[in-house]
């Protein structure tokens, strides 16, 4: 399996600052790439990991006319401020070139967007990009190298206890980022045959038909198709296409949740008896939550 660890969750903001004093208060991210600015792609951004096995990466787009055709700025001008795409690592370099090969085998357009030179590259590509319309969403695959180790979530004696122990959230792991989907068995094909993902629970609730997969070494993706297109599942379908719609946490006290919320003036979408949603509209449009739920055969530990 060369698909390894988690490599970042990507959302796109309108204010690149707003959105990390957001998430400081939130969920205290440890930052490790701090704001850059990429002239290749046009945008401000960073990385931060959250407990033992989450990244994110906060994402402000250029809004100059100039920029306005890039891939990132396109997004942002269709799309405003969203979750935009999943990233995983591969390992080692020769295994992201046979990835690249198996997904176009199956029809999926692949993209090697960085020119050999930038960033210290060779001749061998470090970045695959997929086409959002042929993998459900757009993926990224990036080589594990040297310069990757700076993620402090690789090392081998990290842990994120942190968010367990000391965060009032109480945060044990990423339970799982749900993508929503219109075909879910096509989805779940392209997940088990070209990224060799083990589907290991199917249910349907409430708004949606969902099957989670298990990507790499420890990460859940739930595939989501809605069944209620007035739900917020089937509103996001119609609005944005096939795109990451939340970031759910494995937390053993939703009452915590709520009262962390509410202490940081970020208030709550909805709440069941295992899941609180919070409003996206306090985390820069981005859908987080929190569930004391352990999925049905969850093969991590």
């Amino acid at each position: 399996m060369p698909i390894r660890q988690f490599f970042h969750l990507m959302q796109i903001v309108d204010d690149h600052d707003l959105a990390e004093a957001r998430y400081a208060a939130l969920l205290a991210p440890e930052v490790f790439q701090p704001k850059g600015w990429s002239d290749f792609d046009k945008r401000w951004a960073s990385l931060a990991v959250i407990g033992p096995d989450f990244v994110l990466e906060i994402m402000e787009p250029s809004t100059a006319e100039a920029d306005r055709n890039a891939p990132l700025p396109k997004f942002h001008a269709r799309h405003g401020q969203h979750w935009h795409s999943m990233s995983w690592f591969v390992d080692p370099a020769e295994d992201l070139v046979a990835l690249g090969r198996r997904m176009e085998d199956r029809g999926c357009r692949v993209i090697d967007p960085y020119p050999p030179g930038l960033a210290g590259r060779g001749d061998a590509p470090l970045t695959l990009f997929t086409h959002p319309k042929d993998t459900f969403g757009q993926l990224e695959f990036q080589a594990l190298t040297d310069h990757s180790r700076r993620d402090p979530h690789l090392g081998p004696d990290w842990t994120g206890s942190f968010w367990r122990d000391e965060h009032p959230l109480a945060i044990e792991r990423c339970s799982h980022i749900t993508t929503v989907v219109s075909d879910l068995e096509r989805a779940r094909s392209f997940y088990e045959d070209v990224l060799e993902a083990t589907a290991f629970h199917d249910e349907q609730s409430g708004d949606r038909r969902s099957a989670f997969v298990m990507v790499g070494t420890e990460t859940v993706v739930e595939l989501a198709q809605p069944i209620d297109t007035d739900s917020r599942l089937g509103r996001d379908l119609a609005a944005h296409g096939e795109v990451p719609h939340s970031v759910t946490f494995t937390v053993a006290d939703l009452g915590a949740v709520a009262n962390h919320a509410a202490d940081i003036s970020v208030r709550v979408a909805d709440q069941g008896s295992e899941t609180i949603l919070l409003e996206p509209d306090d985390l820069c449009g981005a859908l987080v939550g929190f569930t004391t739920r352990r999925l049905p055969g969850d093969p991590r530990r």
